[in-house]
């Protein structure tokens, strides 16, 4: 994955005034259009603070995927903003989250590729969402409060997403996802659906002191992938959101063997 290198999909800072000067002054529609060249059919609703939280992901993920050769220049092929009031499924109070398969999410709309991005609109506020953070991680529920973490998280599961699919194939009736992870003998949704509901998965006070209470309590390796490879990455930057060392130097030592195994597998490393 490139990203393109222009003022405008491009950040040096961290959450600091710089930073939240270039928010300020970025062009949302010139950066969709960069995302387009990328392959991601972005509308991030004239949102400047989830538009850059998108580039600085973009280009961390990129950054990542070249220097340690980590498999993680996957795109997601759409991301939205949305309103509560917007989603099909009107029970579904998440502020972000990922559509595994082809279906309609928003009113309106044809139906959404799998591995697509919604950002609900509550994330327009960067400060609100870090003390929202904040307070999760002081209840034990996150083990970050970083600003970019509710993207990276969702970028994650599109990456987990992928890299099965790529392994496993596509056994859905999307004829673009089809086209790309097609095969005989396809099962990654059945992957999928086991990985994301493993009751027997082991549990203990080390999971849910180095992953976090709600990723941890939930035993799906779908949100303990998600949640983990978004804290190891937070971790592997410095002040300025620059990528300044492996984030697999940053897994924690008292994760349990079988969740850094697992988490190994799936990164084929």
């Amino acid at each position: 994955m490139k990203v393109q290198k222009s003022n405008s999909i491009n950040f040096k800072s961290g959450l600091t005034y710089s930073i939240l000067k270039d928010i300020k002054n970025i062009d949302v529609n010139m950066t969709q259009s960069g995302f387009a060249k990328m392959g991601i059919d972005a509308d991030f609703r004239g949102s400047k603070p989830i538009c850059a939280n998108f580039v600085m992901a973009a280009n961390i993920l990129s950054d990542i995927a070249g220097k340690y050769k980590l498999p993680f220049d996957f795109v997601p092929p759409s991301i939205r903003v949305f309103r509560q009031n917007e989603l099909i499924d009107k029970t579904d109070r998440a502020i972000a989250f990922c559509n595994i398969d082809t279906k309609k999410v928003l009113k309106g709309e044809e139906p959404f590729i799998g591995t697509s991005v919604f950002m609900g609109e509550e994330n327009n506020n960067i400060p609100r969402i870090e003390f929202l953070l904040m307070k999760s991680r002081l209840r034990g529920n996150k083990k970050t409060s970083h600003f970019l973490s509710v993207t990276l998280h969702e970028w994650f599961h599109c990456i987990h997403e992928n890299l099965i699919f790529n392994k496993h194939g596509y056994e859905g009736n999307c004829p673009i996802l089809k086209s790309r992870y097609g095969k005989e003998g396809a099962n990654g949704l059945d992957v999928i659906s086991v990985q994301t509901n493993l009751p027997f998965l082991p549990f203990g006070n080390d999971l849910k002191k180095e992953i976090g209470g709600n990723a941890a309590s939930s035993r799906s390796m779908f949100e303990v992938f998600a949640e983990l490879m978004t804290r190891i990455t937070v971790e592997a930057l410095d002040k300025k959101v620059n990528v300044v060392k492996n984030p697999m130097d940053n897994m924690p030592e008292k994760l349990p063997k079988f969740y850094k195994n697992k988490i190994e597998e799936i990164l084929n490393i």
